[in-house]
């Protein structure tokens, strides 16, 4: 599990760092701190080849095919032309970059054996290019897009045959959280189709597709399909309050901080929501394994190009919502 991370040149930030971090990390800030940069960078440090491919479009919208989306991305991602300062490390991982023969390099070292590898080049032309990896990266990501419901059911169809005992725990999480009148879940193809989806009974009537549970179920069932069908080691979430309404969240953080630690999964996840962080702090209060921690982002006020990171937990978090100061 991480415990630090480190950012050097990256993005907006000039130099950051997050210590002591948790089994659940909830990244806060203003508009346009970097939120979102985070995910970014402990994805650059675990995704794999075919991640790396996707994660231009994960996180941000792309231009006009006028420009290559993909150089769009991998350009801006060092901050400043020294690109010989940038760095990201976890402490298991650095992420430095170079420029060999006109070629910017972004060059990734396990740091126990201390061996380089070019992941990301950048060819003068503009053209793109990421070496190839089969290893299985560890890391799900689930950015503010709507994932296509029919790989949402995949996943869920490979949960029981890993353990059914998880679809069944997948029930109790949306009926503590979601929708007190589920019954039942159940993946079985449409009406007039071969496309499988999810249905869900609600103990009256047909099952109905998932789809048409409203966003909150969705997303909540696709959180746990990802980690019991995926069974990864970081999880990434963009924006963690998106369609759960306030009364529900400590219920939902309840639930999601359970699964990531009987699952060793670590949570980094985004949000702009004042009630989703007290419902993460009452949900995690009490829990002996003291598993939350919120990773603050702020503009320096003497200078607002600079940005400074914090890392505090339940009691500083217990002080700010006592005296209402401001959070976000």
């Amino acid at each position: 599990m991480i415990s630090n991370l480190e950012i050097k040149q990256f993005r907006g930030f000039e130099h950051i760092k997050f210590e002591n971090l948790g089994r659940a990390n909830l990244i806060m800030g203003g508009n346009n701190t970097g939120k979102t940069s985070i995910l970014e960078a402990v994805a650059l440090m675990h995704a794999n080849s075919q991640e790396l491919s996707t994660l231009p479009g994960i996180f941000r919208t792309l231009p006009a095919k006028k420009m290559s989306g993909d150089e769009f991305f991998w350009k801006y991602l060092v901050k400043g032309d020294n690109i010989s300062d940038f760095l990201l490390s976890d402490g298991f991982h650095v992420f430095n970059g170079e420029v060999v023969k006109g070629i910017t390099r972004l060059v990734k070292s396990d740091i126990e054996e201390q061996i380089p590898e070019v992941v990301v080049s950048l060819q003068p032309n503009g053209e793109v290019r990421i070496n190839k990896s089969t290893h299985k990266s560890g890391l799900a990501i689930l950015s503010t897009k709507q994932e296509d419901p029919t790989v949402v059911s995949e996943l869920y169809s490979r949960i029981a045959p890993l353990n059914p005992a998880n679809e069944l725990r997948i029930e109790d999480l949306l009926r503590n959280s979601i929708e007190p009148r589920l019954r039942q879940l159940r993946y079985a193809p449409q009406e007039d189709s071969k496309t499988h989806l999810v249905h869900v009974g609600l103990g009256e009537g047909k099952m109905l597709p998932f789809t048409q549970m409203g966003q909150a179920f969705a997303r909540t069932l696709q959180v746990y399909c990802e980690i019991f069908a995926q069974r990864p080691k970081i999880l990434l979430i963009d924006e963690i309050e998106n369609g759960l309404y306030y009364e529900g969240m400590e219920d939902y953080w309840k639930g999601l901080m359970a699964v990531l630690e009987d699952q060793d999964v670590q949570l980094f996840a985004t949000t702009h929501s004042r009630e989703c962080m007290e419902a993460a702090y009452r949900a995690a209060k009490d829990m002996p394994s003291d598993p939350l921690r919120f990773l603050r982002l702020d503009r320096r006020i003497d200078d607002p190009a600079k940005i400074v990171a914090t890392t505090f937990g339940k009691e500083e978090m217990a002080t700010a919502i006592e005296f209402n100061r401001e959070m976000r």
